[in-house]
């Protein structure tokens, strides 16, 4: 059985990361501005892990080059 690349397990963490960063960013948008059920804390946080996903997506894919 052939083990899997440490760089496979990465690149699927980091769009998993992105994916789930991007889900929570548009719940708390949709929350905030459209449902009318403001909760700045919750947007807040889920702005900060959705750059810092897109800053981890991007470091690892420049750093590879």
């Amino acid at each position: 059985m052939k083990a899997t690349s440490t760089s496979v397990i990465e690149k699927i963490f980091n769009y998993v990361f992105v994916f789930l960063a991007s889900a929570g960013l548009g719940y708390a948008l949709v929350n905030q501005f459209m449902l009318n059920h403001p909760n700045k804390d919750f947007l807040l946080i889920m702005i900060c892990l959705f750059f810092a996903s897109l800053a981890s997506w991007q470091r690892k894919k420049y750093s590879k080059s």
